[in-house]
C-alpha cells in the first residue's frame, strides 16, 4: 500500500478525486468508501481518502509490452502530480523521508 500527501492548497475531497479520475482513466467503480480503477496494464487500482492522505493498493499485469507499461505509469503520474499537487521525484523524497524516520 502506497500513501500520498496532499500539497497545500490541493483539497483531499471525494469530488475532487472522482473527476480526476474519470479525467485519466475513464471510469470508476465504487466499492463503499473505496474507489476501484481499471486502466491498461493497471488490474486492479484502489484508492481512498484517509483524512489528508490519499491510500492506493495496486495490482498490475506482468504480461504487458514495455509500451502499455510505460504508458499507464505516465498516466498514474500525472493523475498524482495534478490531484496531490506534488511531481513524481517529490513524492519520492516524501517515501523516503517516511521510511527513514
Amino acid at each position: 500500500m502506497r500513501e500520498y500527501r496532499f500539497k497545500r492548497g490541493y483539497k483531499p475531497t471525494p469530488e475532487r478525486l472522482e473527476e480526476l479520475i474519470v479525467k485519466y482513466f475513464g471510469s470508476f467503480e465504487k466499492d463503499g468508501d473505496v474507489y476501484v480503477v481499471r486502466y491498461k496494464a493497471i488490474e486492479e487500482l484502489r484508492l481512498w481518502l484517509d483524512g489528508k492522505r490519499l491510500k492506493a493498493e495496486s495490482r498490475t499485469n506482468p504480461n504487458v509490452d514495455s509500451e502499455t507499461a510505460m504508458e499507464t505509469l505516465r498516466t498514474y503520474n500525472r493523475f498524482l502530480d495534478e490531484l496531490t499537487g506534488y511531481t513524481a521525484k517529490e513524492r519520492k523524497k516524501h517515501m523516503m523521508k517516511e521510511v527513514e524516520d
